[in-house]
């Protein structure tokens, strides 16, 4: 079975899904409002902006709760496209009940349910989960495209002859993704089970998402220019410009502009110092 793109899998991903679904329903359900007759949430009364809000927070947390868990199942299984379709339409039941104990309880009370009535208001909620939701996958799909492009030209690069040593990196099925010579490299980001690997092809700062633990790659790296230097980093040291201390933090500022400053964290602070030459930092 396909799998589900992996960048909407990414926890930053799956948590900027939140807000995002939440602001659009608000947009939805006043734009679309006068024409639907299962659109109970106006603000016309101030009775009824605390129903509004505790019905809001119910949803923001069962979102939460939703991606969280699914953040969990993918660091055991991989997803595929029907297993995330499935997980997507829980979601809808569960919010689409919500919306209706609401509605009859705060809206609506006198509203009676009917197989009709049933019907028009999935399909408003579905509305709301869907387009959103589609948004996000179009550009989850559309990133994964570009990645997988830039990966196939740098792995073509790498044929070529270079004195910097050419670094394969592989996935948790033991596939090869992409090979990146080492002085492109500038740092390795974990997230979950995913690791981000930020590389520059053409002047440019490019990343590529593979499924792995930085644990494992930690031992892969030994030997190399590129050291942990927290739980969430590892950094090529010939790529540091610059040591910079904000707030008591030790923070690597990389010699690429579009390079974010990195971390340090106190238990890999020596092995940092050692690398790069220096007794102290």
């Amino acid at each position: 079975m396909e799998k589900a793109p992996k960048y909407l899998l990414q926890q930053s991903f799956l948590l900027k899904s939140v807000p995002f679904v939440v602001g659009f329903s608000l947009l939805f359900l006043f734009i679309y409002r006068p024409f639907s007759d299962t659109i109970w949430i106006t603000l016309d009364s101030k009775s009824n902006l605390g129903p509004i809000l505790l019905f809001y927070l119910v949803d923001i947390l069962i979102l939460l709760i939703s991606k969280f868990a699914l953040m969990g199942y993918q660091l055991r299984h991989t997803v595929t496209v029907p297993q995330y379709l499935l997980w997507l339409f829980g979601e809808f039941v569960i919010i689409a009940t919500v919306y209706l104990l609401f509605a009859s309880r705060y809206f609506d009370p006198e509203m009676l349910l009917s197989p009709k009535l049933l019907f028009r208001t999935s399909y408003c909620v579905a509305l709301i989960l869907a387009i959103p939701y589609t948004i996000f996958a179009l550009i989850a799909a559309n990133r994964d495209k570009e990645e997988e492009i830039n990966a196939l030209r740098l792995n073509l690069e790498s044929g070529k002859p270079s004195k910097a040593e050419t670094i394969p990196f592989y996935d948790y099925s033991g596939a090869l993704k992409i090979s990146v010579a080492s002085d492109s490299i500038y740092y390795i980001a974990s997230q979950d089970n995913y690791v981000e690997i930020r590389y520059e092809m053409d002047g440019k700062l490019l990343n590529y998402l593979m499924r792995c633990r930085t644990t494992r790659l930690e031992k892969q790296l030994e030997g190399t220019s590129l050291i942990r230097c927290h739980r969430s980093y590892i950094v090529n040291v010939d790529k540091v410009s610059q040591f910079k201390r904000e707030n008591s933090r030790l923070f690597l500022i990389l010699s690429h502009p579009e390079a974010k400053k990195i971390p340090v964290s106190k238990s890999y602070y020596k092995a940092v110092a050692e690398q790069t030459g220096r007794t102290t930092l």
